[in-house]
């Protein structure tokens, strides 16, 4: 069963509209590839956070299949058939397919852990060969290959300083490299051997050895920001399972002879690209996991450009609004 998620750029970046034009997309292949779509918690807000205008629901067509707790079907009792309950989870999730058109609330499960159960009972149900997450960029997990096998992108262009500064960052999170070289095989044998789920840092020196292995989030762990200083003439290897903030990219900022390794993309948050602070990010970058980007869809603000951001190689981009206006309902 292949798994691809939604990821938005900021709230109002056409996630949904994404969302909805490839389910769409992906069900005109028939029965033959049956598509299933959830959420990680709940997904969405009612209203647009700029415009005041209501926000696109999930839509579901008939003979679509779909993962939400049980609470938000009260109302469509004729509707839909359920074919799995899963239970053993924060809530009971259904496994439903619809017998009709209509528009619902996707809730499904909200950890990283309850989300690889859920997809392991799909799996074996035999039901579905490809699952839809709708997904947010804060929902860091969903990057793990054993969650997602590519995503979309929902990226917002506007004029705004911060907005902007949320495209950039997307942007280039996506064209970090993955980690290689003659010790790849060994710094991942390393992170085999040690890493936990708890694991938020590990710190290696030049022969590979460990000096810190911290759980405690990356920005506030003064721990590791100690030995980092005690160590900061020396080559080391960090690697990161937690975000790295501004406040954190700041303090690493000077550090010549660290390497920095994100178990994943989405780690790299709200960081200026050429600079912090008026100073340029030395240690170099790369990723653990690379994922693949499947498609990305652009939502431009009126009187916004794209002159200022570059867009990763190889990677499709669209215009959802302004190509396929017809197919969204606009």
């Amino acid at each position: 069963m292949k798994t691809f998620s939604f990821i938005g750029s900021d709230k109002n970046a056409g996630k949904t509209t994404a969302f909805n034009f490839v389910c769409q997309e992906m069900t005109k292949a028939g029965d033959q590839h049956p598509v299933c779509v959830t959420s990680i918690g709940i997904n969405g807000e009612d209203t647009d956070t700029y415009e005041g205008r209501p926000k696109p629901k999930i839509r579901i067509t008939r003979g679509s299949y779909f993962v939400t707790a049980g609470e938000h079907l009260k109302h469509r009792t004729g509707r839909y058939e359920t074919l799995l309950i899963f239970d053993g989870l924060v809530k009971p999730y259904i496994l439903g397919r619809s017998l009709s058109d209509f528009e619902m609330v996707l809730e499904g499960p909200n950890t990283g852990m309850e989300l690889l159960a859920l997809k392991d009972r799909l799996r074996h149900s035999g039901v579905v060969n490809r699952l839809l997450i709708d997904g947010s960029i804060d929902r860091q997990f969903l990057a793990r290959p054993a969650i997602s096998d590519g995503f979309y992108f929902a990226l917002l262009i506007s004029n705004r300083d911060a907005q902007i500064q949320k495209a950039h960052d997307l942007l280039f999170s996506l064209s970090l490299p993955t980690y290689d070289g003659t010790d790849a095989r060994t710094m991942e044998r390393i992170l085999q051997e040690n890493r936990k789920d708890e694991t938020r840092s590990l710190l290696l020196d030049e022969n590979r050895e460990i000096v810190y292995l911290g759980h405690a989030i990356p920005s506030l762990d003064t721990a590791l920001r100690e030995i980092c200083l005690k160590q900061r003439e020396k080559p080391l290897t960090l690697y990161l399972n937690g975000a790295l903030t501004r406040t954190l990219h700041g303090f690493l900022s000077p550090f010549r002879h660290m390497r920095i390794i994100l178990d994943n993309f989405s780690l790299y948050q709200n960081i200026s690209v050429k600079k912090t602070h008026g100073k340029r990010f030395m240690p170099a970058l790369s990723l653990r996991h690379s994922v693949r980007v499947e498609k990305i869809f652009l939502k431009i603000e009126n009187g916004s450009r794209l002159t200022s951001l570059i867009m990763p190689e190889r990677v499709s981009t669209h215009n959802l609004f302004r190509e396929y206006p017809d197919e969204i309902g606009i």
